[in-house]
């Protein structure tokens, strides 16, 4: 996976917010959540980002 395909994996607020139809204030706290278990599993986080896989797979869309 090139450098760029990882980039689009990261969502920003405003599309988080419309996938899980919710404020902003709600997606910023999912994506904390998400980033919080990440950096607890020893990966780099970016704050305002969040993985589109795991956040899908949060929400039970993915399976994987």
């Amino acid at each position: 996976m090139n450098q760029v395909s990882v980039i689009n994996e990261l969502l920003k607020v405003e599309e988080v917010s419309k996938i899980c139809n919710v404020s902003k204030c709600t997606a910023y706290k999912l994506m904390k959540q998400i980033n919080d278990e990440l950096e607890a599993e020893g990966f780099i986080t970016i704050k305002g980002r969040v993985n589109k896989h795991r956040l899908l797979k949060k929400l039970g869309i993915l399976d994987q």
